[in-house]
């Protein structure tokens, strides 16, 4: 995944990520908008034939970079488990 910040503000963030699914994004979105202190979270395809994608996360008092690592480590953990109760069922 490559990921760049095209604008920062204080309670505002834009990410440019290339080369990612699109899937690992909504997950971090859905984690995102669990989080209180997130006004918005959204990601849009760019480009279909690039795979060019923006994710933006607006906040209430957070840094939105805190917000986004935080959900990010979330949606790591909920997918291990994901994969362990998948791979439990299928023995």
């Amino acid at each position: 995944m490559l990921a760049e910040i095209t604008d920062f503000k204080d309670n505002e963030l834009e990410l440019k990520v290339r080369e990612e699914d699109i899937s690992i994004l909504y997950i971090v979105q859905h984690e995102l908008l669990k989080e209180k202190s997130v006004d918005f979270a959204g990601v849009m395809l760019q480009h279909p034939l690039t795979k060019d994608f923006k994710m933006r996360v607006v906040t209430k008092r957070k840094d939105p970079a805190e917000v986004i690592q935080d959900a990010a480590v979330s949606a790591a953990d909920y997918s291990k488990e994901l994969a362990g109760l998948v791979k439990a069922a299928l023995k």
